[in-house]
This record gives structure tokens, sequence and C-alpha cells, in this order.
């Protein structure tokens, strides 16, 4: 500790410093003898505790003071004032000033020992507010570069776990992408020769009218065979057939353009970067039918769809993540059903209803259900029952993350073994504080 005690009595400077030394106090002490030399000293160096009087030729004690607490790096020095002056404005001057502490002159050995112990004790605390405040600041730099790893960790395993599950029906949505196509070029082909026989008849036409624009010069007994040779051709290329059959080849294949179309959408939707995380007004019922489009193939030969919805109001959401969230179940559903290798076919009930806080859907399939045991544990990261190779054990664990943390909402999942299960969530209908996390 440093201490700078100012009088303009050399013989008070002396005595304090022989009584602080006398007590053993481990301290540097230095001395001066008026304010404006005070002064100069305490800019050009740092103190711990100040012992001044308060009434000196020149600059006051009272001045410095004021001029020390209007410097911010000298804000925290511990300031005794010391005075022989028995009046009380002096002292409420001197604490108006910024002085912490004062003592009466002439000195009391106790009296001022006491006081200075004090004061090395505050400044002591002072000192160890300061280092673990800094601590603390490095502490929370580490944190948050910590936490932005996580964040991009976290980031990283949602777009993992998104092409995981579409990795898992990648087959299925395949297979609902050609077909559509298998016949648009099924279709094509047959468009493609229609176009060639309509081509030949259209020839034809167009060489009986050209005989006929010639009025000076018309064979009548060759256009009567031109026109019964047109008829002939009309009939063998079977025209009123294809003229009949060419709206629904049209018509079919824009149903499976527009098939096509949907896939990629949803799919284009739900795999988007785990870095989008941009929330907008959306509809459940989209997102639940949507996400049903990726997951069709998995679906429609063992398992039946009951939908039972409500017309909801929309909902604050990304929704590229609720889409993950509502596949995740789906998947965990269809999954379950299958694994019972049944000869009947089994069922996914999906409601969405509201209240006034909330918009809810809720999953449930007939599957053979979840042990008790497991129930705790659903959600937690790489917990599966499935296995080696069939889960990462992320999908619930993901999908809890983006609905209780991301959406401020809930998911909660309701089983009675060989009875099925059913997860039941709900997103708050006022949710764009969301949007910033």
């Amino acid at each position: 500790m440093k201490i700078l005690i100012v009088d303009d009595s050399p013989f008070i400077t002396a005595q304090a410093k022989d009584m602080i030394l006398s007590n053993n106090i481990n301290a540097e002490i230095y001395e001066c003898y008026n304010g404006d030399e005070a002064q100069n000293i305490l800019e050009k160096d740092s103190y711990d505790i100040l012992l001044i009087d308060v009434v000196m030729p020149g600059k006051s004690g009272i001045e410095v003071v004021k001029s020390i607490r209007r410097m911010k790096e000298y804000g925290d020095i511990y300031i005794i004032v010391m005075t022989s002056i028995n009046k009380d404005n002096i002292l409420r001057e001197a604490f108006d000033s910024g002085a912490n502490d004062f003592i009466r002159k002439p000195f009391d050995e106790n009296e001022l020992i006491s006081r200075l112990k004090a004061a090395f004790r505050l400044r002591s605390y002072q000192y160890l507010y300061k280092t673990t405040l800094q601590n603390l600041q490095e502490k929370n730099k580490e944190l948050a570069t910590i936490a932005n790893k996580l964040k991009e960790t976290q980031d990283y395993l949602i777009h993992s776990e998104k092409m995981s599950a579409i990795g898992q029906i990648a087959a299925g949505i395949a297979h609902e992408i050609n077909n559509p196509l298998g016949f648009i070029s099924t279709n094509f082909e047959t468009l493609y020769k229609y176009s060639k026989k309509m081509v030949e008849v259209i020839s034809s036409i167009n060489d009986i009218i050209k005989s006929v624009t010639n009025f000076n010069n018309i064979d009548c007994e060759k256009m009567k065979d031109d026109i019964s040779n047109l008829s002939q051709l009309i009939h063998k290329n079977k025209i009123d057939y294809i003229i009949s059959d060419i709206d629904d080849l049209f018509a079919e294949s824009q149903e499976g353009i527009e098939r096509v179309t949907r896939i990629v959408q949803s799919l284009r939707r739900f795999a988007r970067s785990g870095h989008d995380s941009n929330f907008t007004y959306e509809d459940i019922n989209d997102i639940i039918d949507e996400t049903l489009i990726i997951a069709k193939n998995e679906i429609k030969y063992k398992i039946d769809i009951i939908k039972e919805y409500d017309k909801l109001p929309q909902v604050y959401c990304n929704r590229g993540e609720i889409g993950q969230v509502v596949l995740n179940i789906i998947i965990n559903a269809v999954q379950a059903i299958k694994s019972q290798n049944k000869d009947e076919r089994g069922h996914i009930i999906i409601k969405t209803w509201y209240d006034e806080e909330n918009v809810y859907f809720s999953i449930k399939d007939d599957g053979p259900g979840i042990k008790r045991v497991y129930l705790s544990k659903i959600f937690e990261p790489f917990f599966t029952t499935k296995e080696v190779g069939q889960g990462t054990g992320l999908g619930l664990s993901i999908s809890y993350d983006i609905i209780v943390n991301k959406h401020k909402g809930n998911i909660k999942v309701f089983s009675e073994e060989g009875n099925g299960a059913e997860f039941i969530v709900n997103i708050p209908r006022n949710n764009e504080i969301s949007d910033n996390n």
C-alpha cells in the first residue's frame, strides 16, 4: 500500500509517519507540504490512501479532494482529511467533496491507526474486486468464444440431423419423384408420336389447300382422290382419338410436374442451412402437410394418416425447424409401427388446435409404445433404443431444443407400452421474441 501524507506542518507529517511505522503497518509512506505539490504528485503516480490537511496555504485540502474526484483514474483512492477545526460545516464540505473519512488533530495514535487499518481493508477489498472482475471478464470472453463454437456445433448437428432424416427416406423420396417423372416421360413419348401423325395429316391438308388456290386449274377428280386419301389418313392415324386423348395427356403431365415441384420445394425448405434463423408467420397445418409430402413413400404402403386439423391462426416460427420436428416425430412413429411386422395397416393421427396463448399439434401412433423406464430419457442427446447404425439419438433431442429453447414452447410425450405413443407440441402465438435467439 502507498500512503501520501499532506500537511503544511512538517511536524504533523513526521508524527503521522512515526505512528504508522511504530505500529508495523506495511506501507510505503510519502510526504509533501502543500496542496499544489500534492496535486502534482497525484497526477504523476497512483496512491492507495491520501491523508490530507483541510486548511493549507495555496490550494486547500478540500480543493485537492475535489480535483482528485474529477480524475477518473484516481476515483477510488481512499481519502482521510485531517483538521483541527471543530466545525461541522467543514467536515460536511469535505465529505461532500469526496472524502471517505476524517481525523482530528492533534492525533490520537489509536484512532489514526484504526482508521488507517479500516482504509487498508477497504482498499484490499477493492483490489480483490478488481482482480475478480478482470478474471470474470476474461472468463466471460472465453465463455463467449465457447458459446459461439457451441452455436456453430449446434447448427452443424441440426443440419446433419436434417440430412440424416432425409437420408433415411431418400429412397422413398426418389420413388416419389421418379413416379411422376416416369409417366411424364411416357406421355412425352406418346405426344411425340401423336405430333408426327398430326404433322402427316396437316401436310396432306396443306397439299389440298395449295391445289384449290389455283381456281383456273382445279382438277376435281384429283381433289376427290386427295380428300379421300386425307380421310383414310385421318382414320389410319386415329386423329379423333388423339384429339380426345391429348388434353388428358397434358393434364396428367401437368399434375406430375406439380407433384415433383412440391416435393422439391418441400425438400429445399426442409434442407435449408442450419444457419438460416429467419422467423416468419406460418400456418402449422401447411408445414405438417409439406412434411408429409417428404415422408409420403415411407407411409403410404403400411400406414394411414388421419388428419384432424383445426383452422389455425398463423404463428411466428422458423418454418424449416418446425418441419424438422414434425419429420423427426413422424419417422419415429413410422419406424415404431413397422417394427411390429403386423399384416394390418398402422395409423398415425395428427391433430392441430389452439387457444389464446398457444398453437398445438399432436402426432399419435398405434405402435408398440415406449417403455416407462425410457420416458424420462427420450429427449436426452444420443439416447436411442434402435439398433447400432439405425439412429443417431439426436432427432428428439434436437426437436426438444428447437421447440423449448428456440421457440419458447414445449414438447411432451405420453405413452404406455403396447398402446402407442403421442407427442404433443405447443408454440406460443405471441412468439416474436424468439427471432432474437
